[in-house]
């Protein structure tokens, strides 16, 4: 088996994964490692798990059938050259090339405003990358980027675009406002390594990170969320802030927003501008909602009507960006002064892509991963001892220095407890390592810990396997949380099961707000009760349970009488009020198990299940007549007391019907003939 990679510390990687598991990589030439092996398809996994996405859909594999290799040079060559697609884009925009040999001169940033809403005043700018041919001709941003894409230059495009937009925005850009950065996800293969030109452009232009918000398009390729979630947690923990562009555009906006929680999120540009469509008033509220649940801001950008901007506010939307309020601007005239010359040392320190030695394109060549992203590994950092018994010093301080949880079980001793735990262990947990070192990980259980997940672990550990789960732990002070939890078993060099590695995760935001928006889609959010998207799925269910167990459903529709007066008379106030003492009431009088939903307005159903067939209509009328009376009672709202009265109709699965449209339709019918039996009271 031969591997290629143009990445160092891929490379790195790649060979500490075969020396974990008893292999060995040998290298035949610079960026090319061989392996005689039978065991082909278990580096496969293994070299999938230890890799990102982006690493390892970079790395070329052949396997040959012997091991007499072919010329040693061309293979590399093979392993290594582009598709003819690439290489064709690369000859058809060749012209660019000049481009990267100079960065400093040929790329420049313009800046567009951001304000909040409604006071509009600048909270900061979004950086747009833009180029100058060394002719002077002016490169497009339609010409740049799909031709970088096409080339297979993204990777260096995103570099130039971070540190570009730090470097022309040092020296003016206010302390207190924001700077946004696009980047694109497939760039970054690790963001520990890829950053760091980020970092030191940023330091080098006297910005704090602090300010930085780095940008993401929702609809870019994001084909791999865990990674996404990996590059956006890098640059949170080094103090940056994240925001996910065209949210409401991509069929997969909901799940972006709820397990990335950006900390911005900027509106899609189709439903800013259709405002105040009734549809995209809809869209935008419903974000809005999601967004401020966590503690997030929404902006909408491409507003260029007083319109837009006018229906964002009364939204909610937060912030704002578009013409209405200032186009792209360079520095000098975004910030009314002189742009800081750039002495030549400077413009040293931007990195030079490297030549190829073939000679097949002209120098520079940005077909080779950028130096951002092919950095040699520090020596002896692969070279640690992979078991907790021969952890290297470097080993437990970058351990040490991790923001997820660490925890090594020790599986040779009886009840298997815990050898070692992190310092993020310990922050995340409240328990210090001498509490518990000694002790097994079950003491982080509790009682809302689900035993079938608890079992599912436990097999897991006894089958000497790898598990991911999400389980629900609890702190030293008794609040729970919850843990994504991924635990790797430690083999010694016999192959036998000596150790777990477990890495924790604190998911209780995503968890938290994954609960709510199921809740905002099954639950009335005046009244607490189910709504009419569960009310069908509960009937449903009950309907089947009854046909297995030959059992009745009774369904009870109830309508409150002249309620449309109360919001007359009294206000939209008044009548949300008595709406919720309606449903106390309908709680008051109905079995716990009872299905109880607002059906919109002022229409109510029941779904009374499990009951007795020869008993069922007398239960559903009794218990028609215990709500009528209960809303005869007078309302209370502040100092008045407010009389309405209401109908309810019942119908009875079997006796009257089988399906749930033909009892609901026989209950709205029953519910009418009682309402006509009676005039309707005026309200008082």
């Amino acid at each position: 088996m031969v591997l290629a990679t143009q990445v160092d510390h891929t490379a790195a990687a790649l060979r500490t994964v075969a020396r974990r598991n008893g292999l060995s990589l040998r290298p035949l030439a610079p960026g090319l490692l061989a392996m005689d092996t039978d065991r082909a398809q278990d580096f496969f996994v293994l070299a999938g798990e230890a890799l990102s996405s982006v690493e390892a859909a970079e790395v070329r594999c052949a396997v040959l059938p012997s091991r007499d290799l072919p010329d040693v040079a061309l293979l590399s060559q093979a392993l290594r050259a582009p598709t003819l697609a690439t290489a064709g884009a690369r000859v058809v925009h060749g012209d660019l090339l000049p481009l990267f040999a100079d960065e400093g001169a040929c790329f420049h940033a313009v800046y567009q405003p951001i304000v909040s809403l409604p006071g509009r005043d600048q909270v900061g700018v979004e950086a747009l990358l833009r180029a100058t041919a060394p002719d002077g001709r002016a490169v497009t941003p339609d010409e740049l980027f799909p031709a970088a894409h096409a080339a297979g230059w993204t990777h260096l495009v995103d570099r130039v675009g971070r540190t570009t937009a730090l470097r022309d925005a040092g020296g003016w850009l206010p302390a207190d406002q924001m700077l946004f950065i696009n980047f694109i996800p497939t760039s970054i293969y690790r963001p520990e390594v890829c950053l760091r030109t980020t970092e030191t452009a940023a330091q080098e232009a006297g910005i704090d990170l602090g300010q930085v918000v780095f940008e993401v398009t929702e609809g870019h390729h994001v084909r791999d969320v865990d990674h996404l979630e990996q590059v956006f947690g890098y640059y949170r923990s080094h103090g940056c802030k994240v925001a996910l562009d065209d949210l409401g555009s991509g069929y997969s906006s909901l799940n972006m927003l709820v397990r990335l929680l950006p900390d911005i999120v900027k509106l899609d540009k189709d439903l800013v501008q259709a405002l105040p469509h009734p549809t995209s008033r809809a869209v935008v509220t419903a974000i809005v909602d999601i967004t401020h649940s966590y503690g997030g801001r929404v902006l909408a950008e491409c507003v260029e009507t007083e319109e837009q901007a006018e229906v964002a506010t009364d939204l909610g939307v937060d912030l704002g960006q578009g013409w209405l309020f200032g186009r792209p601007r360079r520095p000098s005239e975004a910030a009314g002064g002189v742009r800081p010359a750039r002495t030549k040392a400077a413009r040293a320190r931007v990195p030079a892509p490297r030549a190829v030695d073939d000679g097949a394109v002209p120098a520079p060549d940005p077909s080779r991963p950028d130096p951002a992203v092919a950095v040699a590994v520090p020596p002896g950092l692969d070279e640690v001892s992979p078991g907790p018994t021969g952890m290297s010093e470097l080993l437990v301080r970058a351990v040490d220095t991790g923001v997820n949880a660490v925890v090594v079980a020790d599986l040779q001793a009886p009840d298997h407890p815990m050898l070692y735990v992190n310092p993020a262990f310990e922050q995340m947990t409240g328990y210090s390592a001498a509490e518990v070192v000694g002790r097994n990980c079950r003491m982080l259980q509790g009682e809302g810990t689900d035993p079938a997940t608890v079992r599912e672990l436990s097999l897991a550990i006894g089958r000497g396997e790898e598990h991911r789960c999400v389980i629900r732990n609890y702190r030293k002070d008794g609040t729970p949380w919850w843990n994504e939890l991924h635990l790797s078993p430690v083999r010694d060099r016999a192959g036998a099961l000596t150790h777990y590695l477990g890495y924790q995760h604190d998911v209780t935001t995503r968890i938290e707000t994954e609960e709510a928006l199921a809740r905002q889609a099954t639950c009335d959010s005046l009244t607490g009760l189910a709504n009419r998207n569960h009310l069908f799925a509960g009937l449903q269910a009950a309907l089947d349970d009854a046909v297995r167990t030959d059992r009745a459903v009774a369904v009870l529709f109830v309508d409150l009488d002249a309620f449309k007066a109360v919001n007359d008379t009294h206000g939209h106030a008044a009548g949300d009020s008595v709406l919720v003492q309606v449903a106390q009431r309908l709680r008051a009088g109905l079995r716990s198990q009872d299905l109880i939903c607002r059906n919109g307005g002022d229409e109510f159903v029941a779904v009374l299940a499990d009951l007795d067939p020869l008993d069922a209509v007398r239960v559903a009328e009794r218990a028609a007549a215990d709500i009528t009376a209960a809303l005869r009672r007078p309302f209370v709202v502040g100092a008045r007391a407010i009389t309405l009265g209401g109908s309810v109709g019942v119908s009875v699965h079997p006796d009257h019907g089988t399906g749930a449209d033909q009892l609901l339709a026989l209950a709205d019918a029953d519910m009418y003939e009682a309402k006509k039996g009676r005039r309707e009271a005026p309200v008082r």
